[in-house]
């Protein structure tokens, strides 16, 4: 069985390359076109023909039927005194017709050849035409799932060479655990089900860190990805701990708001904040306490703080936590308002000191950057082997959680759906990067993922993902859409909350005698915790370009009630542009993908960490995309920028 990846119809490869294409767009096309070779001409026309072809014609059979006929037209042309194709190629010749011709490509099943192929000249049959042949035999040459294997199942499965000698260690040391280090389009999830497809399906436990992702999991892991094959980590958890279903939405709604739950708790304000604004600062050192493996709250849990936290601060910050701490344990249900609480439960079973059950001999995770300290925890108290896949350069931020040197280690860097192009923007991101590994991420050959860089102002296609740098680049963009007649979505309900909740908040600090910043029960977002005034938000964000965009429709007079109007342009999931932060997209795939100018900023980074954490961000969506990405310019020159223009902090900003 062959996985998602793989487009079981062999694609045709046009005997010209995209930059000969690109070429010709550029500059004098008439002229360039007697450097050309027959084929070469001949696929300039073809690509040409689809700027007015009928639709029955815009599919790879009916176009390599007149790449087969212009061919033939040629070498019959050079034993006449007819008309060579090179002449009525300039003819024809139309750079408009070419560029529409060239876009029109995108969405089918046709591909370029690259420079040494086209020299190679093996599309041609001796006497000189066209071979109809070629088109299956490149595409087993290049096809990277190229080794075939029977699960001890009786199904068949391909894999690519990297994933068949991984399963080949695997199923030799089925009592080792295994760690893979894998790149985006590697094929983890395909991997995952072929490995668990060696192993007795009831005694294996499969977890996924989300709902969305246990379902994404299923769907790639093919026949071995049965509906009852895994659990989320949160239903895990609740299983080991013996606790009902998470309450209905209304249930949940009727909690008590974060203001009535520091009121109850007797949390006052905290430099300079109210009390709801306070508690949000509480939940973020109990969200850090509860991805730890640590078994009690300590000054290691809270955040870091621009302005140093005294030791009276730090006793008054804890005391807080620990009260909230003590709430959530006599009141679960109140979980639910964290935006935490699959870890809460996590932290709870870890704590419990909870193992997983005996019936299990092995344990899978994909997608293992997810996985918190405190899960990890309760897996390696039981004897269980574990297996881990995942890919650290789609952890931006965060403590990387680690496997002992004593696990089996394994790095697999073919990536099957990323082609080449992308792997020439990929490694320098992961030679840039200060911390993590340094394996060449390669790009299969037949794997093509078309690259545009877009014009300012540029309004993306419908269904195409925006991936953004920060809460400010989606609030532009979101304008912007709006503004473009665009519809835009989100990936769910929660975000589009948080947004407005955020956006909400920056209206009233930046205009306060219009708005109170405890515009409601729930408070200020949690992003603004460390800013009582808008100077402050502009001090924190000053090298935001987003930011000062966004302060910019401040000025203007941007309200409250503006904001409730751009969700009149909320559009359908598949019929707009879905809007989210990239760093957010880790595990996902889209067709079309687009990089904001923001995310690939030209403008300084404070220091190093805060470089590393944008390379993955970056990292994370160019290698989003199964077909498309559009670009503000070219990524190999935004890092070679970067690397030479240093830091602020080493210039005392």
């Amino acid at each position: 069985m062959h996985p998602e990846h793989v487009d079981l119809s062999s694609p045709l490869f046009l005997p010209i390359t995209d930059q000969t294409c690109a070429g010709l767009l550029e500059a004098d096309g008439v002229q360039a076109l007697s450097g050309l070779s027959d084929p070469e001409l001949a696929a300039v026309l073809v690509v040409q023909n689809l700027a007015q072809a009928a639709e029955q014609d815009l599919n790879a059979d009916a176009l390599e039927k007149i790449l087969a006929r212009l061919i033939a037209w040629a070498v019959e042309g050079r034993h006449s005194a007819a008309v060579g194709l090179l002449s009525e190629a300039q003819r024809l010749f139309d750079p408009r017709k070419l560029y529409f011709g060239l876009n029109a490509l995108k969405s089918l099943n046709v591909r370029f050849l690259l420079a040494d192929e086209v020299a190679a000249r093996d599309y041609l049959l001796p006497g000189g035409q066209w071979d109809v042949g070629y088109r299956v035999r490149h595409h087993q040459r290049n096809n990277p799932f190229s080794q075939q294997m029977v699960t001890p199942r009786h199904r068949e499965r391909w894999l690519s060479a990297a994933q068949d000698k991984l399963v080949r260690t695997f199923r030799a040391n089925l009592d080792e655990d295994l760690h893979v280090q894998g790149y985006a389009g590697i094929g983890k999830s395909h991997l995952l089900g072929t490995l668990l497809e060696c192993l007795s399906p009831e005694k294996t436990l499969v977890l996924a860190r989300t709902p969305e992702k246990l379902v994404a999991l299923r769907q790639r892991m093919g026949r071995a990805g049965h509906d009852n094959v895994g659990r989320t980590f949160m239903a895990f958890a609740r299983a080991l701990m013996q606790v009902g279903r998470p309450q209905a939405a209304g249930a949940q709604a009727r909690q008590p708001s974060k203001q009535a739950v520091a009121q109850t708790l007797n949390i006052l304000g905290f430099r300079g904040h109210e009390e709801a604004a306070t508690l949000d600062v509480c939940l973020e050192v109990i969200e850090c306490y509860c991805r730890s493996r640590d078994h009690s709250l300590s000054a290691k849990h809270l955040p870091h703080f621009k302005q140093a936290l005294s030791a009276v601060d730090t006793k008054v910050l804890l005391e807080y936590s620990s009260r909230l701490w003590t709430y959530l344990e006599a009141n679960p249900s109140w979980g639910s308002r964290t935006g935490f609480e699959a870890l809460l439960m996590i932290k709870r079973a870890s704590l419990a000191g909870c193992v997983v059950p005996g019936r299990y001999t092995h344990v899978l995770i994909d997608e293992s950057q997810d996985i918190p300290a405190s899960l990890l925890q309760i897996i390696e108290r039981g004897r269980q082997v574990l297996i881990t896949l995942g890919d650290e350069y789609q952890q931006a931020s965060g403590e990387r959680v680690k496997r002992s040197r004593l696990v089996r280690q394994s790095d697999v860097s073919y990536s099957v759906r990323s082609g080449r192009n992308v792997e020439r923007l990929v490694n320098p991101l992961i030679d840039q990067h200060t911390e993590k590994g340094k394996v060449p991420f390669e790009g299969a050959r037949d794997a093509d993922v078309v690259i545009e860089h877009y014009p300012q102002g540029f309004v993306p296609p419908e269904g195409c993902v925006v991936l953004t740098a920060s809460h400010w680049d989606t609030i532009k963009w979101m304008i912007e859409l709006h503004d473009a007649n665009c519809p835009f979505s989100f990936p769910d309900k929660a975000l589009q909350a948080d947004l407005e909740r955020f956006m909400t908040t920056a209206i009233a600090l930046f205009n306060p005698r219009l708005y109170s910043v405890e515009h409601s029960a729930e408070g200020p977002h949690a992003y603004f915790s460390e800013m009582a005034d808008w100077q402050q938000v502009r001090d924190a964000n000053r090298f935001d370009e987003a930011f000062l965009w966004v302060e910019h429709v401040l000025e203007k007079g941007f309200k409250v009630a503006d904001l409730t109007h751009l969700n009149r342009m909320l559009g359908a999931p598949g019929k707009s542009c879905l809007l989210m932060r990239a760093q957010t997209a880790g595990g996902m795939e889209f067709d079309r993908v687009l990089l904001t100018p923001e995310l690939l900023t030209n403008v300084m980074f404070k220091d190093a960490y805060a470089f590393d954490e944008r390379i993955c961000a970056v990292y994370i969506a160019l290698s989003r995309a199964r077909q498309q990405l559009y670009l503000p310019y070219d990524v190999v020159d935004w890092i070679e920028f970067h690397k030479q223009q240093k830091f602020r902090e080493s210039h005392g900003y």
